[in-house]
C-alpha cells in the first residue's frame, strides 16, 4: 500500500471489477441483452437528478470553449477569438471537425445551435445570467468564421458560450432539446 493512498491493493481492484461488471449488466439489461449500433439509439437516463442533462450534454456535445482546472478559458470549437469592438466578438472555428452522424462542423451549424437556443423564452433555466439579449445575433462570415454581434456590451459573452451546446443538423431537426409532450424545450429539466 502506498503511503497516503485511500484505495490500494485488492480492495481497489475488486471495486474496479465490480463497477465494470455492474456497468456491463446495466447496459445489457437496458439494451434487452443486445446492442446494435446506429445513430438512432436511445439514451435511457436513470439518474433522477433535475440537472442530469448537464452531464449528458457536456459529455456528448461540444461548445465554443472549455474551462481548464485553473478556471481559464480554453479553445474547443472556437480555435481563437478576438473582440472586434465592445459589441462584436469574432470566433475562428476549428476546421476538420465532424459530428457523430457524419455531418461536417461549420459556421452554419454553430449559428443554427445559437439560433435554436435563442428562440426559447429562457435558454438557461439554471441561471438567466447565462442568457444572451434577444437581439444578439450570430453572422456567418465564411465556413469557419462567426461574428457575434451584441446589442450592448457583454463582458461575459465568451464565457456564456461555454453553455451553448452545438449539435448537428440532424440533432436539431429530429431531436433537439424539445420535450415531445410539451412541444417545448422549456422547463422539463
Amino acid at each position: 500500500m502506498r503511503a497516503g493512498s485511500r484505495f490500494a491493493g485488492p480492495s481497489r481492484r475488486r471495486f474496479s471489477l465490480l463497477a465494470t461488471a455492474t456497468a456491463f449488466v446495466v447496459a445489457a439489461a437496458g439494451a434487452g441483452g443486445a446492442y446494435a449500433a446506429s445513430p438512432d439509439n436511445t439514451v435511457t437516463v436513470v439518474d433522477p437528478s433535475p440537472v442530469n442533462w448537464l452531464s449528458i450534454t457536456w459529455n456528448t456535445m461540444e461548445e465554443a470553449n472549455r474551462v481548464d482546472f485553473k478556471g481559464l478559458q480554453q479553445p474547443s470549437l472556437a480555435e481563437s477569438w478576438e473582440w472586434v469592438d465592445d459589441k462584436t466578438l469574432k470566433l475562428n472555428l476549428r476546421k476538420g471537425v465532424t459530428f457523430q452522424d457524419g455531418q461536417k462542423f461549420d459556421a452554419a451549424a454553430f449559428k443554427k445551435a445559437f439560433d435554436k437556443v435563442q428562440s426559447w423564452e429562457n435558454p438557461h433555466p439554471p441561471g438567466s445570467f447565462l442568457n444572451y439579449d434577444k437581439g444578439d445575433q450570430m453572422e456567418v462570415v465564411d465556413d469557419h468564421t462567426i461574428l457575434f454581434k451584441m446589442v450592448k456590451p457583454d463582458g461575459a459573452a465568451f464565457m456564456k458560450l461555454r453553455g451553448m451546446h452545438v449539435g448537428s443538423n440532424a440533432f436539431w431537426d429530429k431531436l433537439g432539446f424539445i420535450d415531445p409532450n410539451k412541444k417545448s424545450a422549456e422547463g422539463h429539466w
